[in-house]
């Protein structure tokens, strides 16, 4: 699966990091206007730029967009591994051009862009060393996270980085079902990919997310943060993901990215973010029949972080996330959005508006 050893790309990037020191000493493109929060500490120059920035754009895309049934589609139809990678190989966004996405956001006038670079599918849409799933060795053929990354700079967008750590359907080593109910596609046999036998397995996925983690914070200039999704899995094993040394590296590269994992994963978050609505998550575990270990710890992080900087993220379109082709689709129209953002005034958010392109682009 990998194309290096996940030490050596490690060590690798980890060299570059001194060259990097000296480049965040400056203030980062997007938050311009606040040098003097930034000398007195980038963290809350960038905490001040993200309360001030009230709108921002989310962008699902990628493979599963390809089914037109939305981003969980290969969990949800349980589509065999071997079946959706080789699907995945028609995905080449012939017609994404970053551009677009970034006009769209300033006519809207919003201030950041939320792009999934990987999501439960495990496919990367940026060139990663750490896997050839990925859009630079796939037939796309593109570096997308670049592209976008390219024109954000130049329009002075911020960029946030979306990335699933919590759920990976392709990775031999994530966890299995037995230990974390959606980890897995409810397959009737598993296939041979999956190699998780112990516990001390889960190590190598752990060491692979964090170099792709490292990759994101390397290879594309000053980023406004990393955005994580699920966080269910790190409330059941919190031991084994340890995310604390992931917001550590992060912030040991870039002090100024913003660290955010829905309503807190261990409460060390910068701000948090709501899934449609602002509240605790207990209930959506509670309905997914997780157990109760998982309901009070996000009982317990909406409560220790519910007075953090915030934002709402919901999606423009009524059925899931990513490209739904279903008849019943239907699009949020201008007065409902302005609602929406009239409704985040009111309760001191952002408002992180989706969209799920065509699987084009």
């Amino acid at each position: 699966m990998n194309k290096y050893s996940v030490l050596i790309i490690c060590l690798l990037l980890c060299l570059n990091l001194r060259g990097q020191e000296q480049t965040w000493r400056e203030v980062p493109y997007y938050l311009k206007g606040y040098e003097a929060e930034y000398a007195k500490s980038p963290k809350e120059a960038a905490l001040a730029w993200f309360k001030d920035a009230r709108f921002g754009l989310f962008i699902h895309w990628g493979p599963a967009s390809l089914y037109g049934k939305g981003e969980w589609v290969m969990y949800n139809e349980a589509i065999p591994y071997k079946e959706y990678e080789q699907k995945a190989r028609e995905f080449k966004g012939e017609k994404f051009n970053a551009q677009d996405y970034v006009d769209l956001a300033v006519r809207a006038k919003m201030k950041y862009i939320t792009f999934v670079a990987k999501h439960h599918d495990g496919y990367a849409l940026w060139d990663t060393k750490a896997t050839d799933y990925n859009s630079v060795d796939y037939p796309a053929q593109r570096d997308f996270v670049k592209e976008l990354a390219v024109a954000c700079r130049k329009a002075g967008l911020g960029l946030f980085i979306y990335y699933s750590i919590g759920l990976d359907w392709h990775h031999p080593y994530f966890l299995p079902s037995s230990m974390y109910n959606p980890a897995r596609p409810h397959y009737k046999e598993m296939p041979d990919e999956y190699a998780f036998k112990k516990v001390e397995d889960f190590k190598h996925y752990l060491n692979f997310a964090k170099t792709q983690i490292m990759e994101l914070c390397t290879q594309y200039g000053p980023i406004a943060g990393l955005w994580f999704d699920t966080v269910g899995g790190i409330y059941q094993h919190s031991d084994l993901f340890n995310i604390q040394e992931v917001y550590d590296m992060i912030h040991s590269i870039q002090p100024h990215a913003l660290v955010v994992f829905k309503t807190g994963a261990n409460g060390n978050e910068d701000f948090i973010t709501g899934e449609r609505e602002m509240g605790s998550l207990a209930s959506v575990f509670k309905s997914a029949g997780l157990p109760q270990q998982v309901q009070d710890a996000a009982d317990h992080s909406w409560e220790s972080n519910k007075g953090k900087p915030a934002e709402l993220n919901i999606p423009i379109q009524t059925l899931g996330w990513a490209y739904h082709s279903s008849p019943r689709q239907r699009q949020k129209s201008k007065d409902e959005v302005m609602d929406l953002l009239n409704y985040c005034a009111k309760i001191n958010a952002n408002l992180l508006l989706n969209i799920g392109p065509l699987p084009d682009g």
